[in-house]
Formats: C-alpha cells, sequence, structure tokens
C-alpha cells in the first residue's frame, strides 16, 4: 500500500481530464456496492464535475511512473448556513486502493490546507469508512456522524 511521493503530481483537473476523472469516480463505486448507493449516471456525474470545475476546484493526483490518475479531492468553498463565515467543504476524497497511505493523504491536506487560506474544513465520510484514527491524526476534529435512514 502507498508508494513513493516523489512519484506522484498534483494539480487542478480541467475539462480535459474528465474521462480519466470519471474513470476513477467509476471504481471508486466498484468498490462500495455493500453502501447500497444508486449506480452512476454518466450525465449526472459530468454535470457536477464541471459545477465543481467552474465553481471549486478538483485535486487530483498522478502516479507518474504509471502515468496513472490514483485519486481526487473535490472541493469547494460555501458558507455555513447561519453564518456569513466561509470554510472549505471537502465534497469527496478518493484514492485507489493501492496507492492509499498516510503520506499521500498527508499531501492532499496540505494543498487543501492551502487552498482553505485559514478558513476551516470540513469533510464527511459517508462510506463506512473507520477514518477516526487517521482523521485525528491528520489534525481534524471528530463534530458528528452521518446518518441515512432507508
Amino acid at each position: 500500500m502507498g508508494e513513493n511521493m516523489s512519484s506522484y503530481h498534483f494539480y487542478e483537473g480541467k475539462k480535459k481530464d474528465m474521462n480519466e476523472i470519471v474513470d476513477i469516480l467509476y471504481e471508486f463505486e466498484k468498490e462500495t456496492p455493500e453502501l447500497g448507493y444508486p449506480s452512476v449516471d454518466l450525465d449526472k456525474l459530468k454535470t457536477r464535475i464541471f459545477y465543481f470545475m467552474e465553481h471549486g476546484k478538483i485535486l487530483l493526483a498522478k502516479n507518474l511512473d504509471k502515468n496513472k490518475l490514483i485519486g481526487l479531492a473535490v472541493l469547494h468553498q460555501t458558507e455555513y448556513l447561519w453564518s456569513r463565515e466561509e470554510l472549505l467543504n471537502i465534497q469527496t476524497m478518493y484514492v485507489l486502493k493501492d496507492y492509499r497511505s498516510f503520506e499521500l493523504f498527508n499531501q492532499m491536506m496540505k494543498i487543501i490546507k492551502n487552498q482553505a487560506k485559514e478558513k476551516p474544513i470540513h469533510m464527511s465520510i459517508s462510506t463506512k469508512l473507520i477514518a477516526e484514527p487517521l482523521m485525528k491524526r491528520a489534525g481534524f476534529e471528530q463534530m458528528g456522524a452521518i446518518w441515512r435512514m432507508k
């Protein structure tokens, strides 16, 4: 798991990256069938990716040795419901299973913190991933949980 950090390139996703972004998000869907989420609607997915390209940022992580997109984070600035104070929301963060490591997560978080420009960063996890140790190690404070009723 995880590979040498020196072989990664981090950059902002643009329209030319659409096919690679869609491919990696399909991998996410394949990895989590037990969650019972709806299947990917390709048109909707592309529309949302374009939305975040225009109104937020999509951070991409590419393995240079394999010339392969291995991770992404979808970010957008928003306001608290009850305040005009802004925060940075991590809508989605996904890294292919074979490339996951604390070092890669940490490098992506360093870039995300720079994008936040001192604003709070919020990240929800809705995949049943037990991430408490990772999130605490990265400096996050647990603020609650996501609950679903079917």
